[in-house]
């Protein structure tokens, strides 16, 4: 199947956005909806009792969504052949090399090593070279390929010898990037789901129900619930129950991938003249849409938030009622299954206290996976009208090479420009003034987007 470049726009739009969210100052001049709705000004103190979404609380839903709808594009040649074997060692080797990506981020983090700062930098600096011989796929006999990888281990086993041994900086494997170990958790749990349930999304949707049940339940002593949520405490370095929750937005984004699948025929056509106007026309309700929820949800508009939603769902229903062949159609079905998701999600609303990314709700998981839904028919759009454009270029670049773009901030450009004696600089724009601070921002994500893109020109592709 050809490559489905939307899913690579989708991914880049959500990587960066992770980026941005980590990199934006953090000042009580700047509104709240430039942060996490939990962790605001004033005092950025986090708050588990305030309810609200911004911008912020999609990027991780939004990737998640889009691993899951990588699902079948990536798997459905290999389930066709009958490789289950194959299928199934490479799901669990991805989970594995991708809870050694969590564990040594946190660990090798410069702001996290207790070495002088110039050891620190070079060490980062060491680590990220390492990265490539581990997650990039060389060509070659197994020898040299297995070779490779294992040198880049045993280069980032000897750094973290030195520093936990000789600096006195303690290596604990619990200590691990969350949104990395999620990503394992889940590349391993959606991908057995999807495998078992490849030809039967009805079935999917019933292990959805099943997740979000046994959730419900968890909590009630004495129920086989509690026991399953309780197994597996001694590994929680690796595995943890509450991150099976994450599979009620990634088997969503796989039935994404199962509609893709089967409609490439006509998704990979351009758009007929007739298409046209009614496709800009479901682009910008579909966006709408997505604004809409985080405007009136943040705000706390809950009145004007569903109503707006029906009405938004009767307005696309009856300009669009006629579209059953084609790209719009295509489109119409995307745009049923997110306002069907969304819909669930208001019903839960009200329930633990208002829709929560931290801790996250019922509301919050199927909000997320409904707005992705239409908010891929966006990017579906973007990619076939500006695909000569830089800029779209550029973000679907970051989108085919995600563990590059997720660490080459931490791991790379800030050690260069620490060691250039550059980020001092840049910190003393963001002590002067906020908006000023937000020249070092636009630095690091302009050079995170051309170090990406400059990495994926040249088919240095990160594969886990």
């Amino acid at each position: 199947m050809k490559r489905n470049y939307s899913i690579d726009l989708f991914r880049g739009f959500a990587i960066i956005g992770m980026i941005l969210s980590a990199v934006i100052p953090w000042s009580k001049e700047f509104p709240g909806w430039l942060y996490h709705a939990q962790v605001g000004p004033p005092g950025f103190a986090f708050n588990p009792d305030h309810p609200g979404i911004t911008w912020v609380d999609l990027v991780f839903p939004f990737f998640l969504f889009a691993m899951g709808a990588a699902f079948p594009l990536a798997l459905k040649k290999k389930l066709a052949a009958g490789n289950y074997s194959i299928i199934i060692s490479g799901l669990f080797r991805r989970g594995v090399l991708l809870v050694f990506f969590a564990i040594t981020i946190a660990y090798f983090n410069p702001g996290n090593l207790k070495g002088a700062i110039w050891i620190n930098y070079l060490t980062s600096l060491f680590v990220f070279f390492a990265w490539f011989m581990v997650f990039m796929r060389f060509e070659g006999s197994p020898v040299k390929r297995y070779g490779i990888q294992i040198a880049g281990v045993l280069i980032i086993a000897a750094l973290g010898y030195y520093h936990s041994q000789l600096l006195n900086n303690p290596f604990d494997m619990s200590k691990s990037d969350i949104i990395i170990l999620i990503l394992a958790n889940m590349a391993v749990f959606g991908s057995l789901i999807w495998l078992f349930t490849a030809n039967n999304i009805l079935a999917r949707i019933a292990v959805t129900g099943v997740i979000a049940a046994l959730w419900l339940t968890k909590d009630i002593e004495g129920g086989w619930p509690a026991v399953l949520a309780n197994a597996g405490k001694d590994w929680h370095w690796v595995y943890d129950f509450s991150f099976l929750k994450y599979l009620c937005i990634v088997l969503p984004g796989s039935i994404l991938g199962d509609l893709l699948v089967r409609n490439s025929e006509t998704i990979n056509k351009d758009y007929t003249s007739d298409e046209k106007k009614q496709v800009r026309q479901m682009v910008w309700i579909s966006f709408l849409l997505v604004v809409f929820h985080l405007v009136t949800l943040y705000s706390r508009m809950l009145s004007v938030n569903i109503l707006g939603h029906l009405l938004i769902g009767v307005m696309f229903y009856m300009l669009f009622r006629k579209c059953n062949t084609g790209q719009t159609a295509f489109y119409k079905n995307l745009f049923g299954w997110g306002f069907a998701l969304a819909t669930i999600a208001l019903c839960f609303e009200p329930w633990e206290g208002g829709i929560k990314k931290d801790p996250s709700s019922f509301s919050y998981w199927f909000l997320t996976s409904g707005l992705a839904f239409v908010f891929y028919i966006v990017c579906d759009y973007l990619t076939k009208q500006f695909s000569g454009s830089r800029l779209i270029s550029s973000i679907i670049k970051t989108g085919q090479n995600p563990m590059l773009a997720y660490c080459v901030v931490s791991f790379f450009i800030v050690p260069v420009l620490g060691l250039l004696q550059l980020r001092p600089l840049l910190d003393t724009l963001s002590d002067k003034s906020p908006y000023l601070g937000l020249i070092r921002t636009a630095v690091y994500l302009l050079l995170m987007i051309g170090i990406t893109g400059f990495a994926t020109n040249r088919k240095w592709f990160w594969r886990s």
